[in-house]
């Protein structure tokens, strides 16, 4: 009989797995790897190699634990750390990834790589100054000047220094013109100069070298939605956003998604929010169409709008994230119905109000707003801080409470979270009622605005909320806005009750607010002298 064959020595096997790896082969590569750690569980370099093999399968958290082994049995490995950094910021767990990237240049001072990739992950962490001063000591080094020239510009477009980071995007392509990221970035700089025409011009280019890019894709939909190009096309490459944002993951169900091409009577559809509040406010207006045609409808939204939304036309059962699900046939996420309906910009169903605060809400708060000769306006000024566009959408208080001493008006504070400062303004002001420590849920909200004349607000959940209900709302945009508001009009085609108030430059919101005080304030006038104030657009 003859004697098995020996398995191979681990150095044999790490060979092999490394040339498959390099291969392209890298379920093959880990085979060999993981047979060494079968036998040796503490070989530094197999689990080093088997995390960088993970990390190419994109199973990110077998790889950081595979990575975070090796570096604990070899702590002074420079590459060991950069790797292990590299799998966490793929995992979005950026604050782990910018400590490993810090320790591969304390191992390793004169590693361009590190310093370039260190720079980018304080970008990451909002550690902007900290940021430059380590992509500037980046850039003295010859090597891999191309890559930390793109991850300035990355900081620069974060800090809004976009002339600038138009500057390194263009200096990074010239050393690699098929640098498709760079590309791709150069096109979020030009937007958000509002340059659309040579935005798209970019994420065409990042295209053309690599036609898979997801991200260019989206930020190419999301570009000409901001320029009114609304047709099937851009909705469809608009679905790219799953990809592109790694945010919520699409939904597994067994049902298929419906896309518009499949016939909705006598089928129960299952309609799921998939980004924020106020876009499952937005686009639960769909649902009506889908009824008429003779679907029944149901919608999965955020606990918050559940009691909010039982009374939206057309739908059958409102569930809240997390409940268990009715039977359906097909399903769409929110965010795609506009895809489904082959939307176009004069197609949009622009009805409202299809929300109204229940009743029995109204009849709670209309104790707290007695019939009085006044303007009654709401006021919310910033957003949820996590969102990743906060910085541009919200307003600092300082800047927008000198709204508060316009005449003839009471401000109603529909700010929820106020902090100290806020609170202490609001409470002392003459102008201001704060009723937000009684707000319980949207549909308190919802029966305050109901009272008002008028709500100005920032680009929150709140503005698409007074939209829906069919008040005037006077919105606050920054200068490069989310691509529903469009560009170069005062009107809004989703919601008629809403005029729009745009920055005229980057981070210009005193110029915003002067222009609505001085609109603010004959209204108001004409409001006391019961005359019809122009609150809505033409």
């Amino acid at each position: 009989m003859r004697p098995p064959k020996p398995s191979p020595s681990p150095a044999a096997a790490l060979s092999r797995g490394a040339e498959l790896q390099q291969q392209g082969r890298f379920s093959e590569a880990l085979v060999c790897f993981e047979q060494i750690l079968a036998r040796h569980p503490a070989d530094p370099l197999a689990l080093w190699q088997t995390g960088r093999t993970l990390f190419m399968l994109k199973q990110f958290d077998r790889a950081i634990d595979r990575l975070a082994q090796a570096v604990s049995l070899r702590a002074d490995e420079a590459q060991f750390h950069f790797d292990l950094a590299t799998a966490c910021e793929n995992a979005g767990r950026h604050a782990e990834a910018e400590d490993g990237f810090r320790t591969a240049t304390v191992l390793r001072p004169n590693w361009p790589h590190a310093w370039s990739h260190l720079g980018r992950s304080q970008t990451l962490t909002r550690k902007l100054a900290e940021a430059e001063t380590t992509l500037r000591h980046a850039l003295t080094f010859s090597d891999y000047r191309v890559e930390t020239l793109h991850h300035f510009g990355l900081l620069c477009s974060a800090l809004r220094r976009h002339d600038e980071a138009i500057e390194f995007f263009l200096e990074a392509i010239r050393g690699r013109p098929r640098f498709f990221e760079a590309w791709n970035h150069l096109g979020n700089s030009l937007a958000a100069q509002n340059k659309l025409d040579e935005a798209l011009f970019a994420y065409g280019q990042s295209l053309g070298i690599e036609p898979k890019n997801a991200s260019a894709k989206f930020n190419w939909a999301l570009t000409c939605l901001r320029h009114g190009r609304l047709n099937r096309e851009v909705w469809l490459k608009y679905e790219y956003r799953w990809v592109a944002l790694q945010q919520n993951p699409q939904r597994n169900f067994q049902q298929p998604i419906w896309r518009g091409d499949s016939p909705v009577a006598g089928q129960s559809i299952l309609l799921h929010a998939d980004q924020g509040l106020g876009d499952t406010i937005q686009f639960v207006r769909y649902a009506a169409a889908l009824a008429a045609r003779g679907a029944t409808v149901h919608i999965e939204v955020q606990k918050e709008l559940k009691a909010l939304l039982q009374g939206v036309a057309g739908v059958t059962r409102v569930i809240a994230q997390g409940e268990p699900l009715p039977h359906f046939d097909q399903h769409c996420p929110l965010l795609s119905t506009p895809f489904a309906e082959d939307t176009r910009l004069e197609t949009i169903p622009a009805e409202v109000p299809y929300l109204a605060a229940p009743p029995e809400r109204i009849e709670k708060w209309r104790p707290h707003f007695p019939p009085r000769p006044i303007l009654r306006v709401g006021v919310v000024w910033r957003g949820n801080p996590k969102h990743h566009n906060d910085a541009n959408r919200s307003v600092a208080f300082d800047t927008f409470r000198s709204i508060f001493d316009t005449e003839h008006c009471e401000f109603i504070c529909l700010q929820v979270g106020l902090n100290p400062a806020e609170s202490a303004v609001v409470a002392a002001h003459p102008h201001c009622v704060d009723h937000t420590g009684q707000i319980g849920d949207f549909c308190d909200t919802a029966a305050i605005v109901a009272q008002l004349d008028l709500v100005i607000a920032v680009d929150t959940s709140v503005a698409h909320l007074v939209g829906a209900l069919g008040k005037p709302v006077w919105l606050l945009l920054p200068f490069s806005p989310d691509w529903r508001w469009l560009l170069d009009r005062d009107d809004s085609p989703w919601y008629p009750t809403m005029r729009l108030f745009r920055q005229p430059a980057i981070g210009d919101w005193d110029s915003v607010i002067e222009k609505i005080r001085n609109e603010l304030l004959p209204v108001a006038a004409n409001h006391v002298r019961q005359e019809t104030p122009p609150l809505m657009p033409a």
